[in-house]
């Protein structure tokens, strides 16, 4: 009866029952009219009549919290209005609006089951438009809920996409801000590189014109012989300059001096014979002095030398001036990286195996970058005596490994596939091992040179880092 209830059946039906109504006394009292934009219920009410809308149209809306009110059903003549809540009992979950003036027969619990029972001509279609109504309502839910979990889909789907979109945006920005800074960098490195190197070429030239002069007097002059051995001394421990200080107490008892006598420590046995042969002649300060002057020039001259070199690592570790891949050494790169980290390597033990390996097509200044992260991460591991080992080897004709490896405590098996993630840190968390935010960096800067790298544990304990390089000439 119901699968073939069509719209031609409600209006024979409504004609049916409009008949009825027109006929019988008592059901004309049930008929009420609405005008336009009347509210027959309200969301939440509790609902003492059932209406069937004779003419006219009804809109059932739903409101959910501060969102506007949505339009749920548009209901037709032949439609119950209020039918769940009325049979169920439950508070009503939409308001009735009309929408133009209608005509309903408006029904209390006791008037439905009354006027059933005295008409049994309205009972079937009564029943029909009843049960027509519920499936019209049960198919809407169905379409409500498919298009619900439709959207649901959708909006998993298109959730994952901003994810992942916000995910590349946070990487393309992150990796924004490291170029900037190391364009930074590279212009600071540039600044004081030419800042320093100018005094520091100074004070060789001038150091090198003094040990020039010096080098013009006389080889049998004693203050020249005193000034040459202090400019080719070699520095001595502090526990060797207290044992040689007891010996020249014993050698030179009228030196009461203790400053002098540790000069005089300082001095190798050469000197003493120089001393001990001219002491009548030359003042013991005096030739003390030249040798004093001949060791100052030498640190000196050293220490020029180390700015020069450092001041010449700085300007190739930054690359900034050259962006393009050229054709060099890697270990080039690797000692410019460990001379310009010095400060922090003094106090682990370094092991270098740097074996002959091709010249490869590289972004020198990139690849530094991740020598510098692994290396500084490894520092902050290890504790004083720990042991760094660095070593590459060529691999087969068209590719190089270099691997990074320390003592320290390692990394947890279940962050080893997590340490090359973006943003990924334990450095904050309190963690033994340090990895840092560069991992990141540093596996996308090996990616685009068309290598990997890669992170174990060793059987003995520590961590290892191993970077494959693919040898191109161009």
């Amino acid at each position: 009866m119901i699968k073939g209830f069509q719209k031609a059946n409600r209006k024979e039906v409504l004609d049916l029952i409009n008949r009825t109504v027109d006929s019988t006394p008592e059901l004309q009292s049930l008929v009420v009219f609405f005008k336009n934009k009347d509210v027959l219920f309200k969301e939440g009410d509790s609902l003492s009549y059932l209406y069937l809308l004779l003419d006219g149209s009804v809109s059932l809306t739903h409101k959910k919290g501060d969102t506007p009110a949505f339009e749920v059903l548009k209901l037709e003549p032949g439609h119950f209005i209020g039918i769940v809540a009325f049979n169920t009992g439950n508070n009503s979950l939409t308001t009735a609006t009309s929408l133009n003036k209608i005509k309903t027969l408006r029904f209390s619990q006791d008037d439905f089951e009354k006027y059933l029972n005295q008409h049994p001509s309205l009972r079937s279609p009564l029943q029909q438009l009843m049960m027509s109504n519920m499936t019209e309502r049960f198919k809407v839910n169905l379409e409500l809920e498919s298009r619900l979990n439709s959207l649901n889909h959708t909006l998993e789907e298109e959730g994952a996409e901003l994810k992942e979109a916000y995910q590349q945006l946070e990487d393309s920005h992150q990796k924004l801000v490291h170029q900037e800074k190391m364009a930074t960098l590279g212009e600071l490195v540039a600044g004081f590189a030419h800042e320093v190197n100018n005094p520091a070429s100074s004070l060789l030239r001038s150091s090198e014109s003094l040990i020039t002069n010096f080098q013009y007097q006389s080889d049998k002059d004693p203050l020249a012989k005193m000034f040459q051995l202090g400019l080719h001394s070699a520095p001595l421990s502090s526990t060797e300059v207290r044992e040689r200080m007891i010996q020249v107490q014993k050698r030179f008892p009228w030196v009461p001096e203790r400053s002098m006598i540790r000069k005089l420590a300082q001095i190798p046995d050469e000197g003493y014979i120089i001393i001990e042969s001219f002491r009548k002649k030359i003042s013991i300060e005096l030739l003390v002095q030249q040798h004093e002057a001949g060791k100052f020039i030498h640190n000196i001259q050293l220490s020029s030398e180390r700015i020069a070199n450092l001041v010449k690592s700085l300007k190739s570790y930054s690359r900034q001036d050259n962006n393009q891949a050229e054709l060099v050494d890697i270990r080039e790169g690797i000692n410019d990286t460990i001379l310009v980290l010095s400060n922090r390597l003094k106090y682990l033990n370094l092991e270098l195996d740097l074996k002959d390996i091709p010249k490869a097509m590289v972004k020198l200044g990139e690849l530094n970058q991740v020598w510098t992260n692994i290396i500084v991460n490894a520092c902050d591991v290890l504790p004083d005596g720990g042991k760094l080992k660095i070593s590459t080897k060529e691999e087969g004709d068209h590719a190089i490994i270099i691997t990074i490896s320390d003592n320290g405590p390692g990394i947890p098996e279940q962050l080893l596939s997590k340490i090359f993630e973006p943003n990924f840190t334990t450095k904050n968390q309190g963690a033994k091992f340090g990895l840092g935010l560069g991992l990141a960096i540093s596996n996308e800067i090996v990616r685009q040179h068309g290598g990997f790298i890669r992170a174990s544990n060793k059987k003995e304990g520590g961590a290892k880092f191993e970077i494959l390089l693919p040898v191109t000439n161009g």
